[in-house]
């Protein structure tokens, strides 16, 4: 099973994405050539989706959507195709996974679809790799 390279060698800086954002990387490698750390804004996928008038998917669809609690980055791209987001720039520092998660729960969402939800594309992440674990072994 695949493991991030952080697992086994020092990161000094990581960049989430699926695919990682052009503009994110751009600023990250002019921050590195310029001697500073770089920095990522961290703000909910929603203000993406508000800011471009996407309906939420977590209250119309009841869809199991982790832009609540997922970084930017990406401009709302799954919201901006009726799909709910899966995470990939990674959670905000800041995100209540568990009470997400009950919300996905009082809409109906099975335990087994919450915890592949948030162990689908940054498992390896904390908050996301332990509640997707809790939400396995109920």
């Amino acid at each position: 099973h695949a493991t991030p390279i952080s697992e086994h060698v020092k990161v000094d800086f990581e960049l989430h994405g699926c695919p990682i954002n052009t503009g994110q990387l751009l600023a990250a490698l002019k921050s590195l050539l310029a001697g500073v750390a770089p920095r990522i804004e961290h703000e909910p996928v929603c203000l993406a989706c508000k800011r471009n008038g996407y309906s939420c998917v977590l209250v119309s669809k009841g869809s199991p959507c982790l832009g609540p609690v997922t970084n930017g980055g990406c401009n709302a791209l799954c919201p901006s195709l009726g799909r709910d987001c899966y995470g990939c720039f990674g959670p905000l520092p800041d995100g209540n996974v568990t009470a997400l998660a009950g919300q996905f729960k009082a809409n109906g969402v099975s335990d087994e679809v919450i915890s592949r939800r948030f162990l689908m594309i940054n498992s390896h992440v904390e908050p996301f790799k332990s509640e997707g674990i809790k939400w396995r072994e109920k």
